[in-house]
C-alpha cells in the first residue's frame, strides 16, 4: 500500500515539473518584443532549403547509368547528343576579348586585349587532352552535371580535370549532403565537396569550392544536383527497342514456313501416312519432314497440303513505332525529322515550320553553356590575377564574346545582298552585317583600317 502512494507522488511530481517548463516557455514566447532573424532562431530554420526532386542517391546512379548505356548503343539517343553538340559547341565556337561596354580609347587596351588572348590561348593549348568545349556541354547533358576541378600550385595556366559525378558522393558523416557540403543556412552555396578517391572504400577527399567548378542542368536553383536530358526518354527509347524486337522476330517467323498437312479418311489413316517413308507416292519423310529449295512433293488425291504464314498485322505496327518515335522526339524537343534523319514525312514548308522551336532550343542551350563557360572564363583569369600577369582591375576593363555555330543555314548570298542594301538605306549598320556573319565588327574594323595602311604605300608607289 505505501508503495501504491510512492508511485502516486512521483507522478504528480513529474507532472508538476513538466507543467512548469510548458509555462516557462510559453512565458518566453509571449515577453519576446520583436521577430528573431532566422539565423538567430534556436529552431535552426534553413533560410533555403533543398527539395527531395531527385530521389535518392541509388536512383540517380540507375538513371545515370541507363542514360549512359543508351548514348552509346541506341542510335537515337546517339543522334540527340550529336546534334546538341554540333548545334551548340559545333563548328564557329569561339571567345574574342572586347572593352567593357562604355570604355573608349581602344588604342590603349589593345596591349590588355592582346594579353588576354594569348593567355586563354595558353589555357587552351595545355588542356586541350583534358578539357573541351565539347565533353563540357556533353558530360552536362548526359549525366546531368559536370565536375571541373582546377590544379593551380605555383604555375601558368592551372590545370583542369573532370571529375566524374559519382565520385562525388555523401559520406557516413554526412548522409544527406548529396556530396556537396552547403553552408548552414543557404543550400544554393557549396563550401565543399565530398570526393570519393578510391570506390569501395572509405577514403573521401574535401574539395574546397575554390578548387571545384560544377554545371547543373534540368533542376531548379535549390537542387544541389543535376538530372540528363535524356531522364524523361529513356523509358520510349527502350520501348521503342523492344518493339522493333519484336517486329524483327515477326519478320522472322512470317519467312518461316509452316506446312500443314490434311489427309482424308479415319485417323488410322492419317497416323498411317504420317509414320510412312516416302516411296514416291505419299508425301515423302517422317514427322519432322524437311524440305529443301526446289523440292518436289508428290501426293495422292487423299492428301491435301498448306503453306501457312503467321499473320503480324504489320499495318497497325507502324503507326505504333512512329507513335514511340513522336513520344521520343517530344521529350528530347526536338522535331521528327531531327530524331530520325529522315524528312520525307514533311514538306519543305512543314519542315520550316517545326524546326523554329528547335533553334529557340539550341539557343536557349547556347545562352545557357555561354554563362558556363564565362564562368569557367574567370575562374581560369583569376588565376592570371594572382599570378600578376593581368591587373587587378582586369574585369572591369575587359569583356567578353562568344561566337557559337550559325542555328539556322538558308540562302546566305541573297541575304548578303538584302543586308548591303539596308546598310545603303542607313537601318543597319556595318557592325549588324559582320555579327550576322558570325564575327566581331571591331576585329573586322582594325582588320580593314590595318589593311588600308599596308595598300596605301604600294599604290602611292605605283
Amino acid at each position: 500500500m505505501w508503495r501504491y502512494f510512492r508511485d502516486k507522488l512521483s507522478t504528480a511530481q513529474l507532472r508538476a515539473k513538466y507543467e512548469k517548463i510548458v509555462h516557462e516557455r510559453l512565458v518566453e514566447l509571449t515577453e519576446t518584443t520583436h521577430a528573431q532573424p532566422v539565423a538567430n532562431d534556436p529552431g535552426e530554420w534553413a533560410l533555403v532549403g533543398g527539395s527531395k526532386f531527385l530521389g535518392t542517391e541509388p536512383e540517380r546512379t540507375s538513371t545515370r547509368d541507363k542514360v549512359r548505356k543508351l548514348v552509346l548503343e541506341n542510335p537515337h539517343a546517339c543522334n540527340i547528343l550529336r546534334l546538341m553538340e554540333a548545334y551548340v559547341t559545333g563548328p564557329g565556337l569561339h571567345l574574342s576579348h572586347k572593352l567593357l561596354d562604355g570604355r573608349e580609347d581602344a588604342s590603349h587596351h589593345e596591349d590588355l586585349i592582346q594579353t588576354a588572348n594569348l593567355l586563354w590561348k595558353q589555357f587552351r593549348t595545355k588542356n586541350a587532352l583534358h578539357y573541351s568545349y565539347n565533353e563540357h556541354a556533353r558530360r552536362s547533358w548526359r549525366d546531368g552535371e559536370a565536375f571541373i576541378r582546377k590544379f593551380s600550385g605555383g604555375h601558368w595556366p592551372p590545370h583542369v580535370r573532370f571529375v566524374d559525378p559519382e565520385t562525388i558522393t555523401a559520406t557516413a558523416e554526412a548522409p544527406d549532403s548529396q556530396g556537396i557540403i552547403t553552408a548552414p543556412h543557404d543550400v544554393e552555396t557549396p563550401v565543399e565537396y565530398l570526393h570519393l578517391i578510391a570506390p569501395g572504400t572509405n577514403q573521401v577527399e574535401r574539395i574546397p569550392t575554390e578548387e571545384m567548378l560544377q554545371t547543373r542542368i534540368g533542376v531548379d536553383s535549390n537542387e544541389k544536383r543535376g538530372i540528363s536530358i535524356f531522364a524523361p526518354i529513356v523509358g520510349p527509347l527502350n520501348c521503342y527497342e523492344r518493339w522493333l524486337e519484336t517486329e524483327l522476330m515477326a519478320r522472322k517467323l512470317q519467312s518461316s514456313i509452316v506446312l500443314w498437312r490434311k489427309v482424308q479418311g479415319s485417323p488410322q489413316m492419317a497416323e498411317t501416312a504420317a509414320n510412312r517413308a516416302g516411296d514416291g507416292t505419299g508425301i515423302g519423310g517422317a514427322r519432322r519432314e524437311k524440305f529443301a529449295p526446289g523440292t518436289i512433293l508428290t501426293t495422292n488425291h487423299g492428301t491435301d497440303i498448306q503453306f501457312l504464314q503467321p499473320n503480324t498485322n504489320f499495318g497497325d505496327a507502324v503507326s505504333l513505332g512512329r507513335m514511340l518515335l513522336l513520344s521520343i522526339a517530344a521529350g528530347a524537343g526536338l522535331p521528327e525529322f531531327m530524331l530520325t534523319s529522315d524528312a520525307s514525312n514533311s514538306n519543305f514548308a512543314s519542315t520550316m515550320v517545326a524546326e523554329g522551336p528547335a533553334v529557340k532550343f539550341f539557343q536557349s542551350e547556347q545562352e545557357r553553356f555561354a554563362d558556363e563557360f564565362t564562368r569557367l572564363w574567370k575562374w581560369v583569369m583569376q588565376d592570371a590575377i594572382d599570378h600578376e600577369l593581368l591587373p587587378q582591375d582586369f574585369f572591369e576593363q575587359i569583356d567578353i564574346k562568344w561566337s557559337f555555330p550559325p542555328l539556322v543555314n538558308r540562302d546566305r548570298s541573297k541575304e548578303r545582298l538584302a543586308d548591303a542594301r539596308l546598310v545603303e538605306s542607313g537601318i543597319l549598320s556595318r557592325a549588324e552585317v559582320a555579327r550576322r556573319d558570325g564575327v566581331d565588327p571591331e576585329m573586322m574594323k582594325r582588320e580593314r583600317q590595318e589593311e588600308a595602311s599596308v595598300t596605301a604605300p604600294q599604290q602611292s608607289e605605283r
